[in-house]
């Protein structure tokens, strides 16, 4: 049996240090509670932990989709100035233009086509991004607008955007 190297001594009994005086004057020993307490104590924290990651992945997301959606409003107004451009100076109309990667965050496709409505109107589509399990589509008709010598008229003849699922 090994020594103590010193003893405590509480109420006239002596016991060995650093050992526990608990056991030797308690009724009840504690029988692993503070396992138990640690152990809830530690899934507690882990399912605070988890809920953290998931919150910050779906914040990530929505970011992601935002962008992309502001991404695909911008391309959408510098297609229909291009539409207008192209109109005015009756340039052929039925284009299709990739943009690559490489200069956006994703590759885009934008679309421009004569409208099946009467009066020379301009069909735009815009997709973004093309690779990716979602792809944003948004489409504007522009009518003709008669161009003077100065800047491109504001795009108020334009449709309201539309939004459809691929």
């Amino acid at each position: 049996m090994i020594q103590p190297l010193y003893t405590l001594s509480i109420c006239g009994k002596s016991h060995p240090w650093p050992f526990s005086t608990r056991a030797a004057t308690s009724k009840t020993p504690r029988r692993g509670s503070v396992m138990v307490i640690t152990l809830v104590c530690m899934a507690a924290s882990l399912a605070l932990a988890m809920a953290m990651l998931r919150n910050a992945g779906m914040t990530r997301r929505s970011l992601r989709t935002e962008r992309d959606l502001r991404q695909v409003e911008c391309l959408l107004a510098a297609a229909a100035d291009l539409g207008q451009r192209r109109m005015a100076a009756g340039a052929p109309l039925d284009e299709v233009i990739l943009l690559p990667a490489a200069e956006l965050s994703g590759s885009a496709r934008i679309t421009l086509a004569p409208a099946a409505a009467p009066g020379g109107s301009l069909q735009i589509v815009v997709e973004y991004p093309l690779e990716g399990p979602l792809t944003i589509r948004r489409s504007r008709t522009i009518m003709p607008v008669a161009f003077s010598s100065g800047p491109v008229a504001p795009l108020s003849s334009a449709t309201p955007v539309q939004e459809s699922l691929p």
